[in-house]
């Protein structure tokens, strides 16, 4: 099949793109990421500095692999629950919840400026007609299965 290091380098250069398209889309094209949204990017950012590690020397660093799929099966799991909550399966946590009520004029102020926020369950962009949870969901699958197939070949 295809050597390790070509997997890491590709699953480096899918999870930097990744990273680069939703800062885009959240910054660039001004759509609203929600909390949870901003929970699930954290897993890239260790995948990344995990998968450089595994690209330089995978040898000496082939414990990692272990940590890269934890990281990656934590982002399955808040994508699962955030597409539990876009669908209402899951209801809202304290995390998603925008405060609907002031108490100030501070909060007011607050609240003002962050009008058109709403929480986890709102999807407000799409990509192949799904949300970016799901797409993120999927990816990781596909991540998963790799590093498992991966270390099943290490194993051998």
């Amino acid at each position: 099949m295809f050597a390790a290091k070509n997997i890491y380098k590709l699953l480096f250069a899918i999870n930097f793109f990744i990273i680069l398209t939703v800062y885009y889309i959240e910054y660039g094209l001004g759509v609203y990421a929600c909390k949870l949204c901003k929970y699930q990017r954290v897993p890239f950012f260790i995948n990344l500095i995990i998968l450089f590690f595994l690209i330089f020397d995978k040898t000496k660093y082939s414990r990692l692999l272990y940590i890269l799929i934890i990281s990656i099966m934590i982002n399955i799991g808040v994508s699962f629950y955030h597409i539990g909550i876009e669908q209402k399966i899951f209801s809202e946590t304290k995390v998603c919840l925008v405060k609907k009520n002031t108490n100030n004029a501070n909060d007011l102020l607050k609240q003002l400026k962050q009008q058109g926020m709403s929480g986890c369950s709102e999807v407000t962009f799409r990509l192949f007609g799904l949300s970016l949870s799901t797409l993120n969901f999927l990816t990781n699958i596909i991540f998963l299965i790799l590093c498992v197939q991966i270390l099943r070949n290490e194993n051998k």
